[in-house]
């Protein structure tokens, strides 16, 4: 018998997905959820909340779950040095730890990955849990790019490998040939509804305009896959822009039938693409 699925769970609506996903197949799962942080209806499953700092009891749950594989889904902010409290886990690993916790996000969340594996765990992508959320090469949903589309494409293509190497960002508005906003820490939300603004004073002209998103080069993506939803859509309208472009086979498509049917109702193209070399 298949052992159960270890997920360490962080915000937002991706980890439901991957239990319910899981649970479907009849494989059971087991959630250690960061408080405060992780959905209150991953409570319906077996589960324990975990605090950051808590590495000791973190191990401690998935090896009394009999977990082997463990996947790591859903945002978390870097919390302030105060908020983390160590356990007796954590103190026993200090000195790999504090190697971990000195780089940039992608080389923390890679760092917990290869940690995890230290201590006898797999770690999976959520692609390989749901491989078909993955948006693969082509066009979702009725819309279609233009063909003035294409060259602000490629620019938010150019940005993205250019800004990724400097472990900043996994996407980037681009509309008339002028990069209207890159994704920092505040996340893709965010940062469309920073274009909307600009948008309301004025400050961009081209009637359409494009959001390019894929990961950094070099990102793990066991970790920190790129995700786009329902909500993204609606935020690229809100911000007058006419589609998403994302990297084929590189980023998670959540709830892909409500996206579809929200991108054909506001007239939204999605598509896959290969990133040009």
């Amino acid at each position: 018998m298949i052992s159960p699925l270890g997920i360490l769970a962080g915000g937002g609506p991706l980890p439901m997905t991957i239990a319910e996903a899981v649970t479907k197949t009849g494989r059971q799962v087991f959630i250690c959820a960061l408080e405060g942080i992780g959905e209150p209806g991953l409570s319906k499953y077996p589960h324990d909340w975990v605090s950051f700092g808590s590495v000791g009891r973190v191990l401690k749950q998935f090896k009394m779950a009999k977990c082997q594989e463990i996947v790591m889904i859903g945002h978390v902010k870097r919390p302030e040095r105060a908020a983390i409290i160590p356990d007796l886990g954590a103190l026993r690993n200090a000195l790999a730890l504090g190697k971990i916790v000195l780089g940039g996000d992608d080389h923390i969340l890679s760092g917990i990955a290869d940690f995890l594996e230290t201590k006898g765990f797999s770690v999976l992508g959520a692609h390989d849990v749901i491989p078909d959320s993955l948006i693969g090469e082509g066009v979702l949903g009725l819309s279609r790019p233009q063909a003035g589309d294409e060259k602000d494409i490629a620019k938010g293509f150019s940005v993205l490998q250019a800004l990724g190497k400097l472990d900043v960002g996994q996407a980037v508005v681009v509309s008339g040939g002028h990069v209207l906003a890159v994704e920092a820490a505040e996340g893709t939300d965010f940062m469309l509804k920073r274009v909307a603004e600009i948008r309301a004073s004025g400050g961009a002209v081209h009637p359409r305009g494009v959001l390019v998103k894929g990961p950094k080069p070099g990102q793990d993506l066991r970790v920190d896959m790129p995700v786009i939803g329902p909500v993204t859509v609606e935020l690229v309208a809100a911000a007058g822009l006419s589609g998403i472009i994302t990297q084929a086979d590189c980023v998670l498509c959540h709830d892909r039938q409500s996206l579809v049917e929200i991108a054909d109702k506001l007239d939204i193209f999605i598509e896959g693409k290969i990133a040009p070399n």
